[in-house]
């Protein structure tokens, strides 16, 4: 290796072989150079052994090459991949997304994935998670995990989980093929599948905007504004508190313009936005999710802008019904991968009291899906949603328009293996793929126009509804 040509030659092979560009320093002084290689190579698993294995390409037979390859056995374990095997990984991890390739630089994922991977037993990733070679490199170090699976398996698995199709599809056949050649029980790499797509995925810091429509006790088919800027679980900030001047619902979407473009919002310190409607029984099933809105000349719906889920105005404003309720959140916050669905296909004469028994006893149903289209005002006797509130039920679907009971379940238990704390997110990711697909189906029968998505959070309530404590 004294003649730099060579080691060119050499780092060219190396590089192509372990399928990623190797960060040597390289110097003009040859031992120097050659150090910085050696050092370079010990920081790779595998990348000494692959360039002792080139530069033997040339000087198989000589002795200063066979006493190298004896030093290196009694160094350095076997690696855990083949070199085809890293190559092939490297290139779906490491390489430019426009070569087909996945790019993850968000150091949170990373380091929750790696923490999840490699146990609270294993290696601290106290290095810059950005760069995805040296976690692939602390991974392959750590051979084999606590429940005998390598946790490089485990974390590839996870990636999968948060990367787009076709690249999650490749990483899940890489798993499976060294799962294989490992010798490792059938089926591990699906069990770890498992285990993630229950797992509940960590949601960062978000802002909520919160718009509440309350009847007028004088028109009904007026509704008075309140608004709040809440950004994760800090008070709200009141952004509007209309009581003189109730508004049509052909009013609303103005509303909502000037709330979306208040300068407290479109400077809030978390860009995530969900947006949330504080509504009575009489605006439940109305679209809100579909009002064009136009902010800065460009009209566009609000349900593919962001996450739109709505809440029960009426439970809100009843503190009897809270002790249900907040059951139920504590419940689902607690055991997210456990959370139930309770399935109605159609609206028909049943016993309030059993279904509410059913939903109470139950501590799992923290979901109503409604294959029908609820009341839209109060009515005697109670009807199916109205047991559900009163049962603590914090979430429910249904959709706005008449849908087979059979198709409608089948479409929201897709929703819902996606995580039952997901679905705001999943929702909006609905929504998009609807109007995408308009050209080739109509409104009516894509789910995304018309499902609609109570997500009733009962550790934040407005501030009105906040219960008072003492003055800090």
């Amino acid at each position: 290796m004294r003649r730099r040509r060579d080691r060119d030659l050499y780092i060219d092979l190396l590089e192509e072989e372990l399928g990623c560009r190797l960060p040597a320093k390289r110097d003009d002084r040859d031992v120097y150079d050659v150090l910085h290689l050696v050092k370079s190579c010990l920081a790779y698993p595998g990348a000494v052994r692959t360039l002792a294995m080139i530069v033997g390409r040339f000087h198989g037979g000589a002795r200063a090459m066979q006493n190298l390859n004896e030093l290196i056995e009694q160094l350095f374990p076997e690696p855990l991949l083949t070199s085809q095997e890293r190559r092939e990984l490297n290139r779906l991890l490491l390489h430019d997304p426009a070569g087909g390739g996945m790019r993850v630089a968000d150091r949170t994922v990373i380091g929750d994935l790696y923490g999840r991977a490699v146990g609270p037993l294993g290696p601290p990733l106290n290095r810059d998670v950005d760069d995805l070679r040296e976690v692939l490199a602390l991974l392959e170090d750590a051979t084999v995990g606590l429940d005998g699976v390598p946790p490089l398996l485990a974390f590839v698995e996870n990636l999968a989980a948060h990367a787009d199709e076709p690249i999650a599809g490749a990483l899940r056949a890489w798993s499976e093929r060294f799962a294989r050649r490992l010798g490792l029980e059938p089926g591990t790499a699906h069990a770890i599948r498992g285990r993630v797509e229950r797992a509940p995925r960590s949601i960062g810091p978000r802002s909520y905007l919160i718009i509440e429509f309350r009847p007028d006790a004088v028109d009904a088919d007026r509704y008075l504004t309140s608004a709040w800027l809440q950004i994760d679980d800090a008070h709200g900030a009141m952004l509007r508190c209309d009581d003189e001047d109730p508004l049509p619902r052909t009013r609303f979407p103005r509303v909502i313009e000037e709330l979306l473009t208040d300068p407290r919002v479109v400077n809030r310190p978390r860009p995530e936005l969900i947006v949330e409607f504080v509504l009575p029984r009489s605006l439940l099933c109305v679209p809100l999710d579909q009002i064009r809105v136009d902010i800065e000349g460009l009209e566009r719906r609000l349900g593919i802008e962001y996450p739109i889920v709505v809440r029960s105005f009426d439970r809100m404003r009843k503190p009897a019904l809270h002790h249900n309720w907040r059951r139920k959140w504590n419940w689902l916050r607690d055991n997210p991968a456990r959370a139930g669905m309770c399935r109605l296909p159609r609206h028909a004469d049943f016993d309030e009291e059993r279904l509410y028994n059913t939903l109470v006893s139950d501590e799992s149903s923290v979901c109503l899906a409604l294959a029908f289209i609820p009341r839209n005002e109060y009515e005697s006797p109670p009807d199916e949603l109205e047991v559900g509130l009163h049962a603590g039920v914090p979430i429910a679907v249904w959709c706005r328009w008449e849908r087979e009971p059979g198709r409608f379940f089948a479409e929201v238990q897709e929703l819902w293996g996606q995580g039952a704390l997901e679905l705001p997110e999943s929702v909006l990711a609905l929504r998009r793929k609807a109007l995408r697909a308009l050209d080739e189906t109509a409104a009516e029968n894509h789910l995304g126009f018309q499902l609609t998505l109570m997500f009733d959070d009962a550790d934040r309530l407005p501030e009105p509804y906040v219960r008072l404590s003492a003055p800090a």
